[in-house]
């Protein structure tokens, strides 16, 4: 194997480890918010690229960080994660607000003063972030179904097929995967059972 396989090989979980470890920051920023280390590395570009720690997303999948070059990390990260480095560095920003936030909300946590509205405000952005990147991580996932229902359809034969279902299932599972929970996951989420409490309507009919 020549290096450049080993480095793609090491590098691309790595990139996806990052991705998973800032999510979560940004998620849960109150239990990374003494992880000085972490919060040192989220103020430049260089730094993240740096980090060398395991990573456990929340499936139990592990990725192991190793410290590389910055031109290294741009270039994986374009080529396998959805929005490339543009968006990690997005959420590098926020991670590294995020974490900021927690340490003063530990010692400002009155949120009907005015620099607790603030926090407030300022979560809420951090998590309608998260959100617009999983909408952008499940628009992603449909688009590769959309191209994989016609590569099952024009297949040849029957065990072309199956390797095509397959490989899409994989790729839409590799999407899904750095998307924020629930949505991270092919597993279906059941709908709530309905009450089986019904409503009379004649209790809200005037007499």
């Amino acid at each position: 194997m020549n290096k450049g396989v080993s480095l793609a090989a090491r590098a691309i979980p790595a990139v996806r480890g990052l991705h998973v470890l800032l999510v979560e920051a940004i998620r849960k920023p109150q239990h990374h918010r003494s992880d000085q280390e972490l919060r040192n590395a989220l103020k430049s570009q260089g730094g993240i690229a740096k980090l060398e720690r395991t990573v456990t997303d929340e499936r139990g999948e592990a990725f192991q960080l190793f410290p590389m070059s910055l031109n290294t990390l741009k270039t994986y990260s374009e080529g396998h994660l959805p929005g490339g480095f543009g968006a990690l560095n997005n959420l590098r920003l926020k991670a590294l607000e995020a974490l900021e936030i927690a340490e003063k909300r530990g010692e400002r946590s009155n949120k009907r003063t005015r620099s607790g509205l603030a926090l407030k405000v300022a979560e809420l952005g951090n998590e309608l972030e998260l959100h617009r990147q999983t909408n952008m991580l499940l628009l992603r996932a449909l688009a590769e179904c959309h191209e994989w229902f016609f590569n099952i359809r024009d297949a040849s034969t029957a065990l072309q097929r199956e390797k095509d279902a397959q490989d899409a299932v994989d790729v839409v599972r590799a999407v899904l995967s750095l998307a924020m929970p629930p949505f991270n996951t092919l597993h279906v989420i059941e709908a709530p059972a309905p009450s089986v409490d019904v409503a009379n309507i004649a209790d809200y009919r005037k007499g």
